[in-house]
């Protein structure tokens, strides 16, 4: 666990997934590795951890055991799942419009320049994806053909689904069944909402708190406390900020159209529109804004888009005058989105703190049991994913932010035996790295083993964006301790 005198940190989602099923891999806990985990502030549901451990699992036991090699899995059974995506976007569109826009839809979320790279990650707001847009298809399904009344309970148990993997998902299956509800369809909104209630128990019950310890429904109560508290304190900006964004990923002017087309769409089309847009508010109104969040109805806004295009190419005079208008637009989106699908697809994100990781897998246990992470700011010592050093338990830690972190740390440590020393040093590249080393030099011998870059992307990122910690890592190993003007070897 960790030994920091500081217990600030900062974890990110891209590892989190992974981590919490290391938890249950090796059934320890650590509130770095796996923050807050057996806290009172464990706020996530496990239903999809446990799916990754079970997966990891799995692929050990067929004998696969580096950690590149897994996560490769991983994310080809994502890339595998993601493509239910583009079948659904398909099947939705044609339930109610043209081939036509059936098809354009299905293309845009097969090709569209982000997609690619988020649906083989960990991430919750994509892995809910399927799930969401397959419980809305069972629920267009079932009020368009008005029978089998039935395909309303499976459409709420594969919302509930979403709901669990991502809460906020919750807006959008509401705004389904407050539609219904409007159309006075008793029978089929009772059905959505015990087809939704009845996957709850079995996730957030028997698995939290039964499996893993957890009081009942204490992550889902902690995790909307966890976030009315703190609100303010992540990313804010202002209400309609989901809006550009959405008008600038979508690449303006073929965006500008989805959003006329949307417009449009709510005169045949509101049993879309209105979950569309009750999510879209709830985000709007909530402070806490990151790009993530609108990831569940993603393929939503152009689904609606070329739905309206539809009526508008019948209904409007203007807009049927100017037939080059959407295929100029079109072409433009085509030509700029695979500008940037290339290099974003085959880009290697968070590399830096992969290879820092991985760079130790081949390490004995007892070389790579306690580890020393050293930046500018303790803030900018994210959660590293430990997965990739092949670990067999969690490593103790520390933490160096400032020099009053580095000093404390020092001390520490020279009060332990040799058993409880630090085996590696990652230092986060700043200003301050020759006056840590120092301090750490006055108890250990250190080799400078190799420098991980961060990747274009990640340096990038962060110039654009300082909130994006993607920082070059000097990976340095411990060889010896200095007790008393003698030198222990400690790594042979």
């Amino acid at each position: 666990g960790p030994e920091d005198a500081d217990h600030t940190f900062e974890y990110d989602d891209h590892f989190k997934i992974i981590a919490e099923a290391g938890y249950k891999i090796h059934d320890k806990e650590s509130t770095f590795w796996t923050p807050n985990f057996k806290e009172k502030k464990s706020k996530r549901s496990m239903l999809y951890p446990y799916a990754v451990y079970l997966m990891i699992d799995g692929i050990q036991k067929m004998g696969v055991k580096d950690p590149q090699d897994i996560m490769m899995i991983n994310r080809l059974i994502h890339g595998v799942l993601s493509l239910l995506i583009i079948l659904l976007s398909y099947y939705i569109t044609r339930m109610l419009s043209t081939e036509w826009a059936a098809r354009l839809a299905a293309w845009i979320a097969a090709i569209f320049w982000l997609l690619p790279m988020m649906s083989v990650r960990n991430l919750i707001e994509v892995v809910c994806i399927p799930y969401l847009m397959g419980g809305t298809f069972l629920v267009l399904k079932g009020h368009l053909e008005k029978e089998h009344k039935s395909i309303f309970f499976f459409a709420g148990f594969l919302l509930s689904i979403a709901f669990t993997v991502r809460y906020q998902s919750v807006f959008f299956s509401a705004g389904l069944g407050i539609y219904l509800l409007s159309q006075k369809q008793w029978r089929e909104s009772a059905l959505l909402l015990l087809g939704f209630l009845v996957p709850i128990i079995p996730n957030h019950y028997i698995l939290e708190t039964v499996i893993f310890g957890f009081e009942p429904f204490e992550k889902l109560l902690n995790y909307f406390d966890y976030n009315m508290e703190h609100k303010l304190e992540y990313v804010t900006g202002p209400w309609y900020q989901f809006i550009l964004l959405f008008l600038g990923i979508f690449i303006p002017p073929f965006s500008l159209l989805l959003a006329w087309g949307m417009i449009e769409s709510r005169k045949k089309y509101m049993i879309l529109l209105f979950p569309f847009l009750l999510f879209i508010f709830f985000h709007s109104w909530f402070p806490g804004k990151q790009e993530r969040f609108i990831l569940p109805v993603l393929m939503f806004f152009p689904i609606l888009g070329l739905m309206g295009i539809e009526e508008l190419k019948k209904e409007n005079n203007w807009f049927k005058k100017r037939p080059r208008l959407f295929t100029n637009s079109w072409r433009a989106f085509l030509i700029i989105n695979f500008i940037l699908l290339v290099p974003i697809t085959l880009t290697y994100s968070k590399r830096s703190r992969v290879e820092a990781m991985y760079y130790i897998k081949d390490e004995p246990s007892e070389n790579k049991n306690t580890l020393i992470f050293a930046a500018g700011r303790t803030r900018d010592i994210n959660l590293m994913p430990v997965f990739y050093t092949a670990y067999e338990e969690y490593p103790t830690y520390y933490k160096i932010g400032d020099m009053a972190a580095a000093d404390s740390v020092v001390e520490k440590l020279s009060q332990l035996d040799s058993a409880h020393q630090a085996d590696y040093v990652f230092m986060v590249e700043h200003d301050g790295m020759d006056e840590k080393i120092e301090k750490l030099s006055e108890i250990y011998e250190l080799e400078h083993k190799t420098l991980i870059d961060a990747s274009f992307i990640d340096k990038l990122m962060h110039w654009l964006n300082p909130i994006n910690k993607n920082y070059n890592i000097h990976v340095y190993r411990v060889k010896g301790l200095k007790i008393r003007e003698e030198e222990v070897v400690l790594n042979d």
